[in-house]
């Protein structure tokens, strides 16, 4: 595979929270890494921790950042396993119906179980062998830093 030119500028992706609109978010992603593909003559596509030097997610998006970022997925890997956990922490309609989530959202509380999020997210880590408790820095490695942002 032909190599990216560094750019002389940082490269940063945010991908903001909104429950299973992060399968969308991904969804735009594979579609311009599609098209960056093409035009750069690239034979494979890059996963974004190669073309990134920082990958910045909130909520949903910090599920996404992490598993772009720090465990290194390809576009994807990332879809598949986004599938599986939305299921699980987006699968259930929140408590109230609708007038419960227009009321979440006046209040600025999470729509979702963080809890589960977190839940997932240690699982995740652990199926790439990655202890909870481990920094998200790692050594030696002059690629991509992940930052997850929450509210809570």
């Amino acid at each position: 595979m032909a190599a990216l030119p560094r750019p002389e500028s940082l490269r940063v992706l945010c991908i903001d929270g909104g429950g299973v609109k992060g399968y969308t978010s991904l969804l735009i992603l594979k579609r311009v890494f599609r098209t960056m593909m093409a035009e750069a003559g690239l034979t494979e596509m890059p996963k974004p921790c190669d073309v990134f030097d920082l990958i910045i997610g909130t909520s949903t998006g910090g599920l996404i950042a992490v598993m772009l970022g720090r465990l290194r997925m390809t576009i994807d890997e990332c879809l598949a396993k986004y599938e599986q956990v939305g299921k699980v922490v987006f699968g259930k309609k929140p408590r109230g119906g609708k007038f419960g989530k227009v009321m979440k959202g006046l209040t600025s509380s999470a729509f979702y179980d963080v809890g589960l999020l977190q839940q997932e997210m240690k699982v995740l880590l652990k199926a790439k062998e990655i202890g909870e408790e481990t920094p998200f820095k790692e050594p030696n490695v002059a690629s991509c830093k992940v930052l997850v942002w929450s509210m809570d």
